[in-house]
């Protein structure tokens, strides 16, 4: 189970092949299903499926005097079109596992949602916004990596039972 990670930036999207029909936008009544990796399978991959999720953004910006004002829409995002698995491994615990990505993604959106939005920012929020965005990116890669070293993929089951409480615990605050 190998993570993909997409940091998407919405001011962005109109680039050719982009379609809001190929995210699916993390919601607590939302899960992923088998028929939601639509990417080309990696054959030579060890691994039973591969998630593409990352931190999508969006913002407006309105100038007050030295500091600028800024909204945000984050999402924590699942690429359909680059997330794959393998018809003969799909399995409800691969997909739980999968799943646990995405709710890994929506977790540290959470936290740079709660970041960007009680940062007071200048004339030069563009950058600002890039340095945050881009360490919460780096929080998640690491994460979802000690995720994946942690629960040997789905194959050692105390700690993937470990890493759901932690992250049903962090989703529920």
């Amino acid at each position: 189970m190998k993570i993909l990670f997409t940091a998407l930036f919405t001011a962005v999207t109109f680039l050719k092949g982009y379609s809001q029909n190929n995210y699916i936008n993390w919601h607590d009544n939302t899960k992923i299903r088998w028929a939601d990796f639509k990417g080309v399978v990696e054959t030579s991959s060890p691994f039973a499926a591969m998630s593409a999720v990352g931190i999508n953004y969006k913002y407006n910006s309105v100038s007050k005097g030295k500091a600028v004002e800024v909204s945000f829409e984050i999402n924590a995002a699942f690429d359909k079109t680059k997330s794959w698995s393998k018809r003969s491994e799909q399995t409800v615990n691969t997909l739980k596992h999968e799943q646990l990505h995405f709710d890994i993604c929506e977790v540290v959106s959470r936290e740079f949602r709660k970041e960007a939005e009680q940062t007071v920012y200048t004339k030069n929020y563009k950058n600002e916004i890039t340095r945050i965005f881009n360490r919460y990116t780096r929080e998640l890669q690491k994460l979802q990596k000690k995720y994946d070293d942690q629960t040997r993929h789905s194959k050692n089951k105390t700690k993937q039972k470990e890493w759901e409480n932690l992250i049903h615990q962090e989703l529920a605050r």
